[in-house]
């Protein structure tokens, strides 16, 4: 696929090397193309943008792209985490950008939305991260919004942050916090006001008591506490446990597995939207030629289907539900696009049992796609799956 885009913007730069706005901007795609893969983080003032940044620049999975946070318009970007505060109509429709190229709209694949700040859900309530995630899940099933995002994903970023980061003093400061009787510390963790009143049991100080506020939240304490009283008693088994509960996990892995490991198809499809906005703005004798090539492009480009089919899949927009789901989503490659990872299988796994795997696979869901007794939508997904697994038994050739 890379190659084939370096054809198409060699050809391009020799077609528009009397302009140079237009051949400077071709110039910086195909540069790019040998770039690490540049995941912009958006979202409106407050959202906590450079929390999360700095949360998921920590993750060594992600090590492979650049996290770019609240990158100008000016800047070319692969893909986005969008934060949102709300779920609302008016939000979600700032997602969609007005004018993009029909390439784009084709191959739009490239964003994550989170819902920000997931523990101020209900006014913090203790209950609150797993209220905010059934929200974003029922948002990702069925809001037309939605659809073709790679994942909606709710996410306290602060708390993820400040956990990731746990440090000896400040888990036995929690501990210590814990092991005062549940009703005599109650009417101190109502607000921030209340747990840095100096009336606070215990000889902790003020500025403590607010660093700590600081660093997790008001939640994230309360939180803590409750792990601690039920079983979390240790540092390494607190920060895992507030890390999972976060969703920063959730995203790692969506980012991970639908923009870390297509890095190659993404940068392509960046420098393929660049070369069809310069044709629009630019057009000239030739260049519908070069239209007909990004055309050609996008009908052939397996890995956009790939990427629409998991998140309808994932969102509940198919009629795939529970094993066969799973097992569509692992072979399109939402686990990772090598042979074995596709198939389920270790690294390590004989390469003739790797072909059998996936040779099985194909009479499966070769069997789905004929099946004359399922809606063509469905067969439809299952040809997808079919193409997948085939190309798997192409490596083999």
């Amino acid at each position: 696929m890379t190659e084939d885009v370096r054809g198409l913007l060699a050809e391009a730069g020799g077609l528009y090397r009397d302009s140079p706005r237009a051949a400077a901007s071709l110039h910086e795609a195909f540069n790019h193309l040998d770039e690490p893969l540049r995941v912009g983080i958006t979202g409106a003032p407050g959202t906590g943008k450079s929390t999360l940044a700095a949360a998921l620049g920590e993750t060594r999975s992600l090590r492979d792209l650049t996290l770019v946070d609240d990158p100008s318009a000016s800047v070319l970007t692969d893909a986005t985490v969008r934060l949102l505060r709300h779920l609302e109509p008016d939000e979600l429709a700032s997602t969609h950008p007005a004018a993009r190229s029909a390439f784009a709209r084709q191959t739009a694949v490239d964003t994550v939305l989170v819902l920000a700040r997931a523990d101020e859900t209900g006014a913090g309530r203790i209950d609150a991260l797993l209220t905010a995630k059934q929200l974003a899940r029922r948002a990702w099933r069925e809001d037309p919004l939605c659809s073709g995002a790679q994942g909606v994903i709710a996410v306290a970023a602060q708390l993820a942050y400040g956990a990731r980061a746990f440090t000896d003093d400040e888990f036995e400061l929690l501990a210590a916090f814990a092991a005062v009787p549940r009703e005599e510390l109650e009417r101190y963790l109502l607000s921030v006001d209340a747990f840095t009143d100096p009336a606070f049991p215990g000889p902790v100080s003020v500025d403590t008591r607010r660093s700590l506020v600081s660093r997790f939240g008001l939640f994230g304490v309360k939180l803590a506490l409750t792990l601690i009283r039920t079983g979390s008693d240790s540092r390494v088994k607190l920060s895992t446990e507030l890390v999972r509960r976060s969703g920063l996990g959730e995203l790692r892995d969506t980012v991970a597995g639908c923009f870390a490991a297509r890095a190659e198809a993404l940068k392509a499809r960046t420098a393929v939207v660049r070369l069809e906005t310069v044709l629009q703005n630019e057009p000239r004798p030739g260049s519908d030629r070069l239209e007909a090539r990004v055309e050609r492009f996008a009908a052939t480009a397996h890995d956009f289907t790939e990427l629409r089919l998991i998140a309808d899949i994932r969102g509940g927009r198919t009629a795939l539900s529970g094993e066969p789901a799973d097992e569509a989503v692992r072979l399109l490659g939402a686990q990772g696009t090598t042979p074995e990872e596709r198939l389920g299988l270790d690294f390590e796994t004989d390469p003739r049992e790797v072909y059998a795997a996936g040779a099985d696979a194909v009479l499966r869901w070769r069997h789905e796609a004929e099946r004359q007794d399922r809606p063509p939508a469905e067969r439809a997904a299952a040809h997808v799956v079919v193409r997948s697994a085939e190309g798997v038994l192409a490596l083999f050739a």
